[in-house]
């Protein structure tokens, strides 16, 4: 009988332990001061995929605004998650150099590429049919909002592609055009 009750106790605890760290948790991921990476974030309300940088500051990449996709069942959270997961992958796997617009599966996306011109190589998110994938490039990015002409456009081309290598803090001389 003695023993039950401990366990219980000992159960209780344990739950009520898991609570508290989780409710104490960063809305922006729990990964520790030095570990930098992507997750999603929504502690504003509203989703958005996040990146903590090197220097451990929070900056706000996505902001996931669209209900569109919420009938198949990636509702706003949901797509957040989905993409800071994919984008951390892809950062860890350093196949994270260029964002730009293509197409997979006859849709419209958001992808990366290993260089400019380069193939849609992987995914990041779909479009809705019928949304501009090159006006949404240019919005895509949160930390864009306010810059009057990256260095990292040319926009001369049809499809502008986004050198997001400097602000993930890695090295951009490694003869990747």
């Amino acid at each position: 009988m003695k023993q039950q009750l401990l366990t219980k106790v000992l159960v209780a605890s344990a739950i009520a332990l898991c609570g508290l760290t989780a409710a104490s948790g960063s809305s922006y991921g729990r990964s520790s001061p030095k570990e930098r990476g992507f997750s999603c974030s929504t502690s504003t309300g509203v989703p958005v995929t996040v990146y903590k940088n090197p220097q451990g500051a929070v900056e706000p990449w996505i902001e996931w605004n669209s209900d569109y996709f919420s009938a198949s069942g990636y509702d706003r959270t949901t797509r957040c998650q989905l993409v800071s997961q994919r984008l951390e992958t892809y950062r860890r796997q350093r196949a994270l150099k260029y964002i730009t617009a293509g197409q997979m599966n006859g849709q419209n996306v958001i992808c990366t590429a290993n260089q400019v011109n380069g193939l849609c190589q992987n995914l990041i998110y779909t479009l809705r049919p019928g949304q501009d994938p090159i006006g949404s490039l240019y919005n895509l990015l949160a930390w864009r909002q306010g810059y009057v002409g990256m260095p990292s456009f040319d926009e001369t081309r049809n499809i502008p592609y986004i050198d997001v290598r400097s602000k993930l803090g890695e090295n951009t001389d490694d003869g990747a055009q």
